[in-house]
């Protein structure tokens, strides 16, 4: 199992370019149009260039996060979990 780190959480506005990609595939594979005051948290996975976006205020249930991200073999520390049930709306 990897881990998924947080690299940040910040406004839809604020994202890097780098990790615009993935925010805007992430969207689409939800059927979600981004408002550019959304909070956005970036996980990666460690070891790998996989980033996962995760719409904060969007999100009603930590639990959903965690079987996504155990379909790629991966789980959150305590500590992220912890920082991301602080953000969520």
């Amino acid at each position: 199992m990897h881990l998924a780190r947080l690299v940040s959480i910040s406004r839809a506005e604020e994202i890097p370019e780098q990790f615009r990609g993935f925010v805007n595939f992430q969207a689409n594979m939800e059927g979600h149009e981004v408002s550019e005051k959304e909070k956005v948290a970036m996980l990666v996975i460690e070891g790998t260039s996989c980033y996962v976006p995760v719409f904060l205020d969007r999100m009603k249930r930590i639990e959903d996060l965690e079987l996504r991200l155990a379909e790629q073999q991966a789980e959150m520390p305590q500590d992220v979990r912890s920082l991301l049930e602080k953000n969520v709306s």
